[in-house]
């Protein structure tokens, strides 16, 4: 049986042949978007809770999920937050995170929205706030709304076009209707 310093050992050099989140394509990117944890899933961009459980996740190439409470979905752990928690532990081993408070921010990093663990407190990074939920309904609902416009449209146009050869249709159909 192997010990922690192997261990540790073992998941620092496979933690290096994790995909990026730009890698993840086809199933995999789906599975991402369900059912670990996004930053539109922060309402105000920030969460504060306690880690009660850490798993990991994959086949070839493992990566560490941490379980906070108060969040329904896991956050996978970048090398970053990684460092962060071993940091905070002044440990490697996941064993070792369990029950610490930690802070998950939505940060804007290289153009994109991403999540990064903090302890609490940290004043690293600024927060950035998704949209409210609000103002994405109203979206839909205008596009929706337009849509509904524009084949209204276009059934009174075809219908206005058309109107002459129904007209026609029902001159010549009525009298003999009428005269059987």
């Amino acid at each position: 049986m192997a010990n922690k310093t192997d261990q540790a050992k073992r998941l620092a050099a496979e933690s290096l042949h994790t995909p990026s989140s730009d890698e993840i394509t086809g199933r995999a990117a789906s599975v991402v978007g369900r059912y670990r944890l996004q930053p539109d899933d922060l309402p105000g961009g920030r969460h504060a809770g306690q880690i009660h459980s850490i798993n990991t996740q994959g086949v070839e190439a493992l990566t560490p999920l941490v379980y906070i409470t108060g969040l329904a979905k896991p956050l996978a752990l970048s090398e970053t937050d990684v460092q962060t928690l071993v940091r905070m532990s002044d440990s490697p081993f996941s064993s070792d995170w369990i029950g610490r408070m930690v802070e998950v921010r939505a940060v804007r990093m290289d153009g994109e929205r991403r999540l990064r663990l903090y302890a609490p407190g940290a004043a690293d990074l600024s927060v950035d706030e998704s949209s409210p939920p609000h103002r994405r309904q109203r979206t839909a609902l205008l596009g929706a709304l337009f849509a509904l416009i524009v084949a209204v449209t276009a059934m009174l146009i075809v219908f206005t076009e058309q109107i002459a050869a129904l007209w026609t249709l029902l001159e010549e159909t009525i009298p003999s209707f009428l005269g059987r």
